[in-house]
């Protein structure tokens, strides 16, 4: 399983989304459909050389809530 980050969006009054690694990119769900067992997750920044890593890199807060 991948890790998996959170935006923590609540905190600016905004939904949290979590966002993981995968092949050709990152995926990304709103923390409570995940929470709800959803398994759909969407494709954000679906490029090859995209990753969680280069997102932070990049300015975007994403803290690591499980692997």
């Amino acid at each position: 399983m991948a890790d998996i980050y959170s935006d923590n969006g609540a905190a600016q009054g905004r939904r949290t989304r979590l966002f993981r690694d995968c092949s050709g990119g990152v995926e990304w769900m709103y923390g409570v459909d995940y929470a709800g067992g959803d398994t759909r997750w969407y494709g954000f920044g679906m490029t090859p050389n995209n990753s969680i890593k280069k997102l932070q890199a990049d300015g975007m807060f994403l803290s690591r809530v499980s692997d």
